[in-house]
Parts: C-alpha cells; sequence; structure tokens
C-alpha cells in the first residue's frame, strides 16, 4: 500500500514539472517572439499654417445711381450688361424748364450787374463831394447804402445762376467710374422725381470676397500675407478661372458680437472680366510659418488614461514609449509639441499590441529622405 503510494506520488510530481517545463516554454516563446510593426523616421519641417474658408465674389464697387433733378427722361445711353466708363453719359432728361430757368437767371443777374455799376458810380462820386460839402452826410449814406445793397443783390442773383446751371447739369446722369451696367430702371418718356432710381453700376476689376474669421486664425493674420483663390466652377485648364490673382484689401478691427468673428476682404483681379458676381470661391491665406515643427499621423496617437502616448523603435529594435503633447490638427497629422526628436523611429502601425521593451520586428519603413 505505501509502496503504490509512493509511485504514485511520483508520478503526479513527474507530471507536474513536465507541465510547468512546457509551460515556461511557451511563455518564453511567446514574450521572444517580435512584434511586427511599420515605422517612419520623424523629420522637422518649417509649416505653413493655411487658413482655408469659402466666400461669394461680388463687384469691387457696386452703385444705385438716382436723379437728382425731376423731369421726363429723353434718352438712355447705355443698357444693361455694357461697359462704360468713367463720366460717361447714361441717361438724359428732359432740360428745356431748366435751360429756361437758367436763362431767366443769367438775365436777372444782368439786370444786377447793371443796377451795381449805376450805384457804384453814385457811390464813388459821393465819396468825392462829401468832403467838399457839396452833398450831406444823409445823402452820402443814401449813396452808400444803395451800393451794399447792389452789391447784394449781384451775389444773390449769382447763386441763383449758378444753381440753374447745376440744376441744368444734373439732367445727364453720369457713370462715377468705370464698370457695367447691371441694371436700368427707366424708360423714355418715363417722367420721374429727385431721387429716383435710374441704373445700378457695378465695378467688376477687380470683384472682391468678404470671409468671416475666427479670432484664432485673425490673430496672424497681416495684410501682405499670400492668398491664393480658386473658382470650382471654371475649367482647370482655364488660366483665367482657376488661380487668380489675389490680395487682401482690408482687415476688420472689430468682431462681429453675434459671431464673435471678423470680417476680412479680399480683392481678385478680373482684367477680362470672365468673373461674375455671385460666383463662390475657394480662398487660402497663408497666415505665418510654425518653424522646426513635427507632424505625425494623429493615427498612431494612443490615448491611454490621462496621456497621450506613442512607440518609437531604439536602435536595439526594442520598443519605448513616448508621451507627447499634441499642437493643431493639419489635416490627417497632428502636430507635436514635446515628446519627439528628429529622426525617432515612430511606430506608425502596430503600436497598439506593443508594450515597452517589446522587441519588434520592422515590416516596412518610411524613411525621412524618402520622396
Amino acid at each position: 500500500m505505501v509502496k503504490n503510494t509512493k509511485y504514485i506520488f511520483t508520478v503526479f510530481l513527474i507530471s507536474l514539472l513536465l507541465l510547468n517545463a512546457c509551460s515556461s516554454s511557451k511563455d518564453t516563446s511567446s514574450v521572444d517572439k517580435p512584434v511586427a510593426v511599420e515605422i517612419k523616421e520623424i523629420r522637422v519641417i518649417d509649416l505653413p499654417v493655411i487658413i482655408e474658408t469659402t466666400g461669394r465674389l461680388s463687384p469691387n464697387r457696386d452703385v444705385t445711381l438716382m436723379a437728382e433733378v425731376s423731369g421726363s427722361v429723353k434718352t438712355y445711353l447705355s443698357d444693361m450688361g455694357e461697359s462704360v466708363e468713367k463720366h460717361q453719359a447714361l441717361v438724359k432728361i428732359n432740360p428745356v424748364d431748366y435751360q429756361l430757368a437758367l436763362n431767366e437767371a443769367k438775365a436777372n443777374f444782368a439786370s444786377a450787374q447793371a443796377q451795381l455799376d449805376l450805384a457804384k458810380k453814385s457811390y464813388e462820386r459821393s465819396k468825392i463831394l462829401l468832403p467838399r460839402d457839396v452833398i450831406s452826410k444823409d445823402t452820402f449814406e443814401k449813396s452808400e447804402s444803395q451800393y451794399k445793397a447792389a452789391v447784394a443783390s449781384i451775389n444773390r442773383v449769382q447763386a441763383m445762376v449758378d444753381i440753374a446751371q447745376e440744376r441744368l447739369k444734373k439732367t445727364i446722369i453720369r457713370a462715377p467710374f468705370p464698370g457695367h451696367v447691371a441694371a436700368r430702371m427707366v424708360e423714355v418718356g418715363q417722367t420721374i422725381g429727385a431721387g429716383q432710381p435710374v441704373m445700378s453700376i457695378v465695378d467688376l476689376d477687380p470683384m472682391r470676397i468678404k470671409i468671416s474669421l475666427s479670432e484664432r486664425d485673425y490673430i496672424y493674420l497681416d495684410q501682405n500675407d499670400p492668398v491664393h483663390v480658386t473658382i470650382d466652377t471654371f475649367p482647370q485648364n482655364n488660366p483665367n478661372g482657376h488661380s487668380l490673382n489675389s490680395r487682401i484689401d482690408l482687415i476688420g478691427v472689430k468682431a462681429d458680437p453675434r459671431t464673435n468673428t471678423f470680417d476680412v476682404e479680399i480683392l481678385v483681379d478680373n482684367p477680362d472680366r470672365v468673373l461674375k458676381a455671385g460666383l463662390t470661391a475657394r480662398v487660402r491665406i497663408t497666415s505665418h510659418i510654425i518653424p522646426n515643427t513635427i507632424l505625425i499621423p494623429q493615427s498612431t496617437i494612443l490615448y491611454r488614461e490621462k496621456n497621450k502616448e506613442v512607440f518609437i523603435v531604439d536602435a536595439d529594435n526594442k520598443a519605448r514609449r513616448r508621451i507627447v503633447e499634441l499642437g493643431i490638427n493639419v489635416g490627417a497629422d497632428v502636430q507635436i509639441l514635446s515628446g519627439l526628436a528628429a529622426k525617432d523611429r515612430l511606430v506608425i502601425s502596430g503600436g497598439q499590441y506593443l508594450n515597452p521593451g517589446d522587441r519588434v520586428m520592422i515590416s516596412s519603413s518610411e524613411l525621412a529622405n524618402n520622396p
């Protein structure tokens, strides 16, 4: 009975030792097996920070011309869509009444001028005769008063002539700047009043884009920042439509209290007038350059507890954990403020399976000098 018990115990002990040996062998082989990863060598670049937004093209200037005097429309000399030059006549109001008013004012001026000449001669004689006691002081003062009244009268009549001339000029409505007629609101023979719209004129060269920027983008903005504007509706091979000569014109100094954004206006050259108001434009502004920047794919970041981690591969092909501080997002990449350095070999695939100190097998890599 004792011998059997010893035998059984011996067999059990041997089996237990063999089981432990197999388990240790499996664990050792599992630990020693390298993890396959892909790596990318870190490089430092000067990162251009680009503001991207959209806006709509609008005329650089857009005015609605209104009649300054009333009357009937005699003719219009330009119509919708036509180009006009600065000071070009656009609409003529019948000038007959205003020409007659001017003639009357000029006649009144001639009469007043004759009265002034007569009063002046009388006043000049009085100044000579008064010291000789030929005339009384009352007569002199009366002559002087008549002369001053004649001067005031000629000034008043001259003002009436000037007013009549200006009203006559206003019967011709002219273009305030070079541009195009966007709309015509009158017809020949139509009676219009002062303040009534007659034509709308737009300046299409350059065009204007109004955009709004957040304060994060606004603080870096400068009037000399490069601007790139494209119009999606134009063919890619159209040299006038794909890449346009643009520049910042105005930068707002006060945020909109409703949106907390700042207004910025951009001018786009349009010498061939191919751009039209209302087209959607894509705007890219290079606001500033961040020197010595490290960018890595956002997919490589491991969010563990309160830290943001990545793995790198050291010279012995072992995984090393790095805690990183993140900056701005640039597409699918993210800026690294601290935790990585140039020429570090960053694990870009397989990092979720790693622990610090694990041996790795590099399945593929991207070197810093790769295109």
